[in-house]
C-alpha cells in the first residue's frame, strides 16, 4: 500500500493525503532540475483532466504547501487541442481543481491548421510550444508533465521498431530542455500507471476518460493493449528498457568528459558566429559509437534544428572526415555545412535554397531565466542564437533576418543575423559581419548556443 502522508491544509482545504513515492519522486526531479540551472523560481504543470496529470496536480500541490516559504511559484495549464468536443469542459474541470488548490489555472488553445504530418505529432509539438510560451510569460524555468513507467515502456517500444539506435531505445528523459531557458521535466518516470491512478482515486476525484488511449488505430495504444495482455511480456520490455537507460547515461557521461577535455585542449572551439570547429583526429581516436553521437550532436548544433540527422548518413560523414584525400572539402547535411580545414572539421548552418527565415521583432517572443537578466529582450534567431533586439524593438518594421538575404556573405556568414528597418536597411549586425555592411551599423549583443546545443540533455558526470 503507498504511504500517506499528511499536508497541512490549502484554502479551501481539499486532499487529505498524497503518496509518498510521488512526493519524494518530485522532489528529486526539482532538485536536479536546481542542481542543472540553479534556482527554480517557478514551476507549470500541464494538466490535461486525465489520471495521470491529476496525480501530477494533487501531487505538486502537497509538495508545494510543504515547501513553505521557500516554494517556488507554481501555475497550471490545460493545453486544449479542440480535437474532441469534449475538450473545453475538460479543461474548465481543471480550472476547478486548481482553483480548490489555490492555483492559478489557464487555458491554452490550438486550432490545427490543414498542413503536412502526423497530426497527433503535430499537436505534441504545439503543445510543448504553448507551454514554454506560458511558462516565459509568467516567469517559470520549469514544466512538468505526468508521463510515467508505462508510457516510458511504450515509447521504448515505439523506436525500437522504428530503428531508434541507442539514445532513443533508452525513452524519455526525466529532465530535458524544451528552450534554452526552459526545463521539461517527468517527475514520475519510476511509477507505474496504477500508483497515480491510486492517488486520484482516493481523493475521490473521477477523472477524465480519453478514448483514444485505448483506441488500436494508434501505434501507442495498440502497444499498451499488448502489453496489458502479457504481463511476462510487460516485464521483459521494462528490463530492455532499465538496460538501455543505464547504457545511455554511460555513454553520454563519456561524451560529457570528452568534450571537457577536447575544449580544455583547444581541439573543440566555438565561434562568434555560432561555426563549431573540431580536430578531426578526435573523432577518429573516439569509440565509433562516441564519434557518431558527437558528430550528430555537432551537426545540430551548427543547425539550430532539434532532429538529429539518421544513423547511416552520420556514419557516411564520419567515413568521409576519416578520409586521406577525399574529393570534396565540404558536405551538408541536416541543415549544416560540414567542412574540412587542414586537421579540423568546421560546423556551420547551411543557408539554403529558401533561406533562413526572418524573425519579426515586434512579435519576438523574450526569453526568461538568466538570459532576461543579462538582456533587455533577448530572442533565440534560427535556434542558434540568442539576440539582444531590445534596441531596435520600436523600429518600425524590424526583423531579423540573415545576411544572405542582402545578397552578402559567404557559405559561412550569409546565415549570420542582421536587424533590417521596413525598406529594409541594415541597422545592426554580429561584429563579424558589421564590417561588410555600410558604416554606423550597430553591434549586435549576442550568445551563441552551440556549447549548450552541444552537450544539451547529456547526463550530468558523477560526483
Amino acid at each position: 500500500m503507498p504511504e500517506p502522508v499528511a499536508i497541512p491544509p490549502a484554502q479551501p482545504a481539499v486532499f487529505p493525503a498524497v503518496d509518498r513515492a510521488l512526493l519524494d519522486a518530485l522532489d528529486c526531479l526539482v532538485a536536479a532540475a536546481r542542481r542543472r540551472r540553479g534556482p527554480i523560481r517557478g514551476i507549470l504543470l500541464a494538466v490535461s483532466g486525465g489520471p495521470d496529470s491529476l496525480a501530477l496536480l494533487l501531487t505538486a500541490s502537497a509538495w508545494h504547501r510543504l515547501q513553505g516559504a521557500w516554494a517556488p511559484a507554481l501555475r497550471i495549464a490545460t493545453v486544449d487541442h479542440r480535437l474532441r468536443p469534449e475538450s473545453a469542459d475538460e479543461a474548465a474541470f481543471v480550472a476547478g481543481l486548481a482553483a480548490s488548490c489555490g492555483l492559478p489555472h489557464e487555458t491554452l488553445s490550438w486550432t490545427a491548421e490543414p498542413g503536412p504530418g502526423n497530426l497527433s505529432a503535430r499537436a505534441r509539438e504545439a503543445r510543448y510550444a504553448l507551454l514554454v510560451s506560458h511558462a516565459r510569460r509568467h516567469g517559470l524555468d520549469l514544466v512538468l508533465t505526468a508521463h510515467h513507467l508505462d508510457d516510458d515502456v511504450e515509447t521504448h517500444v515505439i523506436r525500437q521498431r522504428n530503428g531508434g539506435d541507442l539514445a532513443a531505445s533508452a525513452g524519455m528523459r526525466p529532465l530535458r530542455w524544451l528552450a534554452p531557458d526552459v526545463f521539461l521535466g517527468r517527475p514520475f518516470l519510476d511509477l507505474p500507471r496504477q500508483r497515480l491512478a491510486g492517488v486520484v482515486a482516493a481523493a475521490g476525484i473521477l477523472a477524465v476518460d480519453d478514448p483514444t488511449n485505448r483506441d488500436a488505430h494508434y501505434d501507442r495504444a495498440r502497444i499498451r493493449l499488448e502489453l496489458a495482455a502479457d504481463p511476462a511480456l510487460s516485464a521483459r520490455r521494462r528490463a530492455t528498457l532499465r538496460r538501455c537507460k543505464t547504457a545511455r547515461d554511460s555513454a553520454e557521461r563519456a561524451l560529457a568528459r570528452a568534450l571537457d577535455d577536447l575544449e580544455a585542449a583547444g581541439r573543440l572551439r566555438f565561434a562568434e558566429d555560432g561555426a563549431i570547429i573540431l580536430d578531426r583526429s578526435a573523432l577518429a581516436q573516439a569509440p565509433p559509437r562516441c564519434a557518431a553521437s558527437l558528430l550528430s550532436r555537432a551537426i545540430v548544433a551548427a543547425s539550430g534544428t532539434t532532429r538529429p540527422p539518421s544513423g547511416p548518413a552520420v556514419g557516411g560523414v564520419l567515413q568521409w572526415l576519416g578520409k586521406e584525400a577525399p574529393r570534396e572539402n565540404a558536405r551538408t547535411l541536416g541543415g549544416a555545412i560540414i567542412c574540412r580545414r587542414g586537421s579540423d572539421a568546421v560546423f556551420m548552418r547551411e543557408f539554403g535554397r529558401s533561406g533562413i527565415a526572418a524573425l519579426p521583432l515586434d512579435t519576438a517572443e523574450a526569453l526568461g531565466g538568466g538570459f532576461a537578466a543579462r538582456m533587455e529582450w533577448p530572442v533565440v534567431f534560427d535556434g542558434r542564437l540568442v539576440i539582444d533586439v531590445g534596441p531596435w524593438r520600436d523600429l518600425p518594421g524590424a526583423r531579423l533576418l540573415p545576411l544572405g538575404f542582402l545578397g552578402k556573405g559567404g557559405s559561412r556568414l550569409r546565415s549570420c543575423p542582421v536587424v533590417v528597418d521596413a525598406d529594409g536597411r541594415a541597422r545592426a549586425a554580429l561584429a563579424p559581419v558589421a564590417g561588410r555592411l555600410q558604416p554606423g551599423i550597430g553591434n549586435l549583443a549576442f550568445e551563441v548556443l552551440a556549447p549548450h546545443l552541444l552537450r544539451r540533455d547529456l547526463a550530468l558526470p558523477e560526483g
